[in-house]
């Protein structure tokens, strides 16, 4: 994958850098939010999947509109569900229980 060949969509506050593998897209959102997160999109055919969500109400508007062309079936959500309210789709975790989030009673 070449990183420097892509199509850079400027938004109000982030950007989205689009990467075109011959029939499946790779929208990189970057939010500019004050963790400097960033938000992977995968489409095919008008259908996508969204990797993780924004943090930031800004954000989670400022991406919602970007995709509202786009037939969003899913979101892969970080086991710490920051952002999680964002759009109303099917959901799925991608953590797995640690040490650290382990019961007590389980230890």
């Amino acid at each position: 994958m070449n990183k420097n060949t892509f199509t850079s969509v400027k938004l109000a506050k982030g950007e989205v850098n689009v990467y075109d593998f011959d029939g499946i897209k790779l929208h990189a959102y970057k939010t500019n939010d004050f963790i400097d997160n960033e938000v992977f999109i995968l489409e095919k055919n008008g259908k996508a999947v969204v990797i993780e969500s924004p943090c930031f109400f800004d954000n989670n508007t400022e991406l919602a509109d970007y995709l509202k062309d786009v037939e969003v079936e899913g979101m892969l959500v970080a086991y710490h569900g920051a952002g999680a309210t964002f759009l109303t789709l099917s959901k799925y975790p991608t953590g797995t229980l640690s040490v650290s989030q382990t019961p007590f009673s389980e230890r």
